[in-house]
């Protein structure tokens, strides 16, 4: 996250469409651009993916899943396409929100696979990050579930009465729970558990597709499933468009990029993701004020 009063002001500046000093980059040295240099198949994509994609096994299970309407081989890029090209094709064809089917009155869910949280270094990286389109919205959120879990149980309409979570440390518990939202009351509470209450999960995961990041493209799924039967339940598929910020050393600042112009997910607030995920998993509860 950014640190100090100037660039707390500098993150206003990025969020609200504003140019950027030029000295920024003369102030922070930038690092090394990363590379990917190994790729392994899935069964959950048709082009093989970064091994740093499936280093944890949350990464493995998120790729392992084969969805309903899976993005095929050929996405369609023609040599010579321009950027903007590329993710207009993409956004057009591959990009959308599918709901297969929705469930009622569900207390809660098991957020599978909680991202880190992304450096500004992170940010301004073609390669490094696998989603940079979902990660940086978690920028802006301090890295405990109970920040987490507010995206989904702080909305200002119906919410969910628990958000679970993998235990960050599993000998004290193998999930985190985090319930308790009062309206205009902080903090949340949370508990280690050893068992679930969660009949349903949320994960995301990075999409490949061709040529992308080479086009400051890159795509991202976010899948709700059933844990007990595997039923997926519905699907958002994005794309992010960055490469057009001219003092980062290549242009790239996924905090400001472009999502699809179809896509529910138009801007970086968390509660996008609220508004996907309760299509198919409809809250119990209303506000407790």
């Amino acid at each position: 996250m950014l640190g100090g009063k100037n660039n707390f002001t500098l993150a206003l500046f990025v969020l609200c469409g504003l140019p950027l000093a030029h000295s920024y980059t003369a102030e922070i040295p930038d690092s090394p651009p990363y590379h990917w240099t190994q790729f392994v198949h899935v069964e959950g994509q048709p082009e093989p993916v970064p091994v740093e994609w499936v280093a944890t096994p949350e990464g493995k299970f998120a790729h392992s899943i084969k969805i309903p309407n899976p993005v095929p081989k050929d996405s369609g890029y023609l040599k010579g396409m321009t950027s903007e090209k590329y993710f207009e094709h993409l956004c057009k064809t591959e990009a959308g929100e599918f709901i297969y089917k929705s469930v009622d009155n569900v207390e809660g869910f098991y957020f599978m696979r909680p991202p880190k949280r992304p450096t500004d270094d992170d940010l301004k990286d073609r390669y490094k990050l696998e989603a940079p389109e979902i990660e940086r919205t978690f920028q802006l959120r301090r890295a405990q579930p109970e920040e987490r879990g507010k995206i989904f149980i702080n909305p200002p309409w119906a919410i969910y009465t628990f958000v679970e979570e993998p235990a960050p440390n599993i000998a004290q518990g193998s999930y985190v729970r985090v319930f308790g939202y009062k309206q205009n009351v902080s903090p949340m509470k949370t508990e280690l558990v050893n068992d679930l209450k969660s009949r349903y999960g949320l994960i995301w995961r990075g999409l490949k597709r061709p040529y992308d990041r080479e086009h400051a493209i890159a795509g991202s799924e976010w899948i709700v499933l059933d844990l007990k039967t595997k039923e997926i339940l519905s699907v958002l598929r994005d794309y992010a468009l960055s490469g057009r910020t001219p003092n980062t050393p290549q242009h790239i600042w996924w905090l400001n990029a472009l999502n699809c112009p179809n896509s529910p997910a138009k801007n970086i607030h968390s509660n996008r993701f609220y508004v996907f995920i309760v299509k198919s998993l409809t809250p119990i509860a209303g506000i407790e004020k």
